[in-house]
């Protein structure tokens, strides 16, 4: 296990900080989805689906590293941004009202909506981060440490 640990490279560290990322965004969104303002809205599970196939993707890579080809690893990270975007786009589409309400029409602004807000907001963050992660991973190249000495 060490010397699994020793081998990779910065860009899988990126990937495991990316799915734990996605994980945390998806919590949020659950829990921000059911309770508060949101509840007697019908849950849009489509985020919740995209995220579980991100996060599936994410844990395939690091199992995979090193018995597929990088292009295979590539490809299976533009899928992986266009389904953790889908999740974000699907996060910010269902709190629009809220947003509206509580930053533009005075008078319809309650601390339920504030707080409904600013949990949503720590949900995008997270997707955003996790997004960003798997772009940087995709640019730093190979996902194992060259040992080789010269």
């Amino acid at each position: 296990m060490l010397n699994w640990i020793k081998k990779q490279s910065i860009a899988v560290w990126l990937v495991l900080a990316a799915a734990v990322f996605a994980i945390v965004a998806v919590i949020i969104y659950g829990i921000n989805s059911t309770t508060g303002v949101m509840q007697t809205i019908d849950l849009d599970v489509a985020p919740i689906v995209y995220s579980v196939i991100a996060i599936a993707l994410l844990a395939g890579i690091i199992a995979a590293n090193g018995k597929v080809p990088q292009w295979v690893i590539s490809a299976a990270m533009v899928v992986i941004i266009v389904f953790l975007t889908l999740s974000l786009c699907g996060l910010i589409e269902n709190r629009t009202d809220i947003a509206g309400d509580q930053w533009f029409i005075p008078g319809l602004d309650t601390p339920e909506k504030g707080a409904c807000l600013s949990q949503a907001i720590v949900g995008v963050v997270f997707y955003a981060l996790s997004i960003i992660a798997v772009v940087v991973s995709a640019f730093m190249g190979r996902f194992e440490r060259n040992t080789a000495k010269a």
